[in-house]
């Protein structure tokens, strides 16, 4: 210990309890012999145990210093040795040669002031602090004033309230508290260990954290940074906390779950309220952080719950390539869910993610695992919204229609012609097997058959291969990107003309043959339905 080391006591020559004019004298005679060079021992400087005293001009005058005040004189007696009975002077012949263990069995036959105090400095110097704790203890309770009568003299008036607690913190300074609190008993020294070592460390993280949510509400990147720099200023306060107290501790657990759960907040805002592509990262770095450092269990679970919400998305995070083209079709996405289930909004959707899907495509390869899961989502959506206006076109009652114009069938023609222009243009998209296979494709048939049963030709369209595999040597390669890259335009006067002939003459009859059977108490839609019959008879004949 540097206190016992450096000792002013020591390095004079003496001990605490030694007379003034000895003090002079010593001092005196160091300072005669360092003006010619040469070193002065002494006994007390147990070379034995203790390294070589540092003499020199300066030094002894900063040791005679150091003992003016009488409460100095007090503090470095404490870690110093005292001579006052026989016992002590038989105890120091063992000591001065080096037989330690033989004068501690010698002070140990009584427990009076010095010999509790010379046992205890010998602990110290032996590294045996639960020894030192149990000497001073007994020492500081019921042996004090002969202690302070040792140093002092008699008519000593220094007070001597404080005297036990300045060894304490002299103590734990030079060794540390982590070990010296747990050896201590006296519940007055724990306290005070406490209030000195833990209330400091407890005081300056709630001033940290206090710091950090002031930072609430400033932007996500004040959330960041003040997470960030509350994790680095607290780490040092936390270890020491948890140094000096077990994790069990309530005081210990309070704080670090307050700790733990404000930087998680820090990362919760920073995410929600970030566009940065690595946001998700970032935050993570708070939210593992905090998980780490709580106790308690609802602390613990709720670290957890975020965690666990954080690392899904970051295992759905696109590739950082393609950061910006993800988020324009996220944003897509999210529109399109708030518009009407219709064609119309499912080809726009299809129109306005179309470029963002060609150039991640392009960037990642069209039978990267992402890119196709992103496109086959894109694709699936505008799918629902063709099925289903498709399928509430077919559900009507006639009661509703007036007109011939008005009829369903009319209705039913031009949804499924949009119908099929939008799978034309789904066609050009690519998908995953398994979607395009068990969903994508039995619903295209059903849609083609539908159309091709009215009159809508279907014949010049092709369904894009599926590339959710890398094609096998029965499959060109070369023909697949070339799909792949061609561009599809979809024009509304594609079909040949003799389909428009066919369905006009079709109208017509239909509105006569209705009328026919209207007149006859009969359905108009029927009419329809045999004129149908009689163009398709028409047109095979033709054909």
């Amino acid at each position: 210990m540097h206190i016992i080391e450096n000792n002013p006591y020591r390095q004079l020559g003496i001990f605490a309890n030694s007379p003034v004019k000895e003090r002079v004298a010593n001092s005196n005679r160091l300072k005669a012999f360092l003006k010619v060079g040469k070193q002065v021992n002494f006994p007390l400087d147990l070379t034995q145990f203790l390294p070589q005293p540092n003499r020199t001009a300066e030094t002894v005058t900063q040791a005679e210093t150091s003992l003016t005040l009488p409460k100095e004189q007090l503090k470095y007696a404490q870690f110093w040795f005292l001579k006052v009975t026989p016992l002590d002077d038989i105890a120091f012949n063992h000591l001065f040669v080096g037989h330690m263990d033989e004068a501690i069995a010698i002070w140990q036959k009584k427990d009076d002031a010095s010999s509790l105090q010379n046992r205890l400095v010998c602990a110290l110097i032996s590294k045996k602090y639960a020894d030192a704790i149990a000497c001073a203890e007994l020492l500081y309770s019921t042996h004090i004033q002969q202690f302070a009568s040792a140093v002092m003299g008699d008519k000593n008036n220094t007070p001597l309230e404080n005297i036990a607690s300045d060894f304490i913190d002299i103590l734990c300074n030079e060794v540390g508290s982590k070990t010296i609190q747990p050896l201590v008993t006296n519940e007055k020294w724990i306290a005070h260990i406490n209030e000195n070592t833990v209330k400091p460390l407890i005081e300056e993280i709630h001033s940290a954290i206090d710091a950090a949510k002031a930072k609430r509400g400033k932007g996500s990147i004040a959330r960041y940074d003040a997470g960030i720099k509350l994790m680095n200023v607290t780490k040092t306060p936390l270890q020491q906390l948890g140094d000096l107290l077990p994790y069990e501790d309530l005081q210990y657990q309070m704080i670090a779950d307050k700790l733990g759960l404000e930087i998680l907040q820090c990362g919760i805002d920073y995410f929600n309220d970030s566009d940065a592509p690595d946001a998700a990262h970032k935050a993570m770095t708070l939210q593992s952080y905090a998980q780490k450092i709580v106790v308690g269990k609802m602390a613990k679970d709720r670290c957890k719950e975020n965690t666990d919400i954080l690392k899904n998305i970051i295992a759905n995070l696109p590739p950082a390539e393609v950061f910006e083209e993800d988020k324009a079709i996220k944003e897509e996405l999210r529109e399109f869910c708030r518009k009407p289930e219709t064609i119309s909004c499912a080809v726009d959707l299809l129109n306005a993610t179309k470029p963002h899907l060609q150039s991640i495509g392009k960037k990642l390869g069209s039978y990267n695992s992402y890119y196709l899961k992103l496109s086959t989502q894109v694709v699936a959506n505008a799918l629902h919204n063709v099925i289903e206006e498709v399928n509430s076109a077919q559900q009507y009652d006639k009661s509703e229609y007036c007109s011939p114009l008005d009829s369903p069938m009319v209705k039913i023609y031009y949804t499924l012609r949009m119908a099929w222009n939008a799978t034309r243009l789904m066609d050009t998209f690519d998908m995953e097997s398994d979607f395009k296979t068990n969903r994508y494709n039995q619903n295209r048939a059903i849609l083609k058959r539908l159309c091709e049963q009215i009159g809508i030709c279907t014949e010049n369209s092709t369904i894009k291969p599926s590339t959710s595999s890398k094609p096998t040597v029965s499959q060109p390669i070369a023909s697949s990107q070339q799909k792949t890259e061609n561009k599809t335009t979809v024009s509304k006067d594609s079909e040949p003309s003799g389909c428009l002939i066919a369905f006009i003459a079709w109208i017509v009859l239909g509105c006569i043959a209705g009328s026919i059977i209207v007149a006859c108490d009969g359905d108009f839609a029927a009419g329809f339905f045999i004129s149908g019959f009689i163009v398709l008879a028409i047109s095979s004949l033709t054909n």
